[in-house]
């Protein structure tokens, strides 16, 4: 778990986002979403340290796949809330189908080039 430079907010680490407060906390896979959620519950979202946050959005923005659940840390794929990863999205996505999980596409143009710049990869 990292402090993300945000009031309360830490990055797991499956590189979701966490907002802790009291004994509770609120959980999303991005930053806009937590910063949402928190709002909703009427909660104060604030920022303590503005070069950390800075990372933390870059870390976020990068980790965008174009596949719900699926990001990429120290050249693998994960899929989050689980053990599952792989060097290739492929087998990833064989992976997850077999734990009958769902392989979503979260933004289909992201999730083209996400997939054949993996592919790529290893044709060479």
């Amino acid at each position: 778990m990292k402090f993300s430079g945000f009031m309360n907010v830490y990055q797991l680490d499956d590189m979701s986002w966490e907002y802790q407060f009291g004994g509770k906390s609120l959980k999303a896979q991005t930053l806009k979403e937590l910063e949402v959620l928190v709002g909703l519950y009427g909660l104060k979202w604030g920022v303590l340290d503005k070069n950390l946050v800075e990372k933390s959005l870059e870390i976020d923005k990068n980790n965008v796949t174009g596949f719900l659940n699926v990001y990429k840390k120290e050249g693998f794929w994960h899929y989050r809330g689980t053990d599952l990863k792989s060097h290739s999205l492929e087998v990833l996505k064989k992976k997850v189908l077999s734990e009958n999980l769902d392989w979503v596409e979260t933004d289909r143009e992201l999730a083209y080039k996400n997939w054949e710049l993996d592919l790529r990869k290893f044709k060479k």
